[in-house]
């Protein structure tokens, strides 16, 4: 599901226009970007949750020239799946996928 799609099941759902799914959509992430940026973590209930890691500084080597490198510590965003969500993906989903 792209943007659009997402916007239009939402508008559709909700029984309001895209315009003002938009604008509700781009504060919603708006303030979840604002706070993941602060350090804090965001949990949505049944949802899951975000996180900012901090990945340490590693060595890693270049396949083709056997060349070691040193890949500086940076900050990433993880996000971790509610047990709810996870159980209702796994009954929708075939097995192996």
């Amino acid at each position: 599901m792209n943007n659009k799609e997402l916007l239009a099941e939402i508008a559709k759902r909700l029984k309001i226009t895209q315009k003002d799914v938009s604008a509700v959509l781009e504060k919603t992430v708006e303030a979840l970007s604002d706070s993941l940026s602060q350090g804090n973590d965001v949990s949505i209930q049944g949802f899951g949750s975000f996180e900012v890691r901090k990945k340490n500084e590693r060595v890693v080597v270049n396949p083709s020239t056997k060349k070691k490198m040193i890949v500086p510590p940076k900050l990433v965003l993880g996000f971790r799946t509610s047990n709810t969500y996870k159980e209702k993906i796994k009954n929708v989903l075939p097995h192996g996928k």
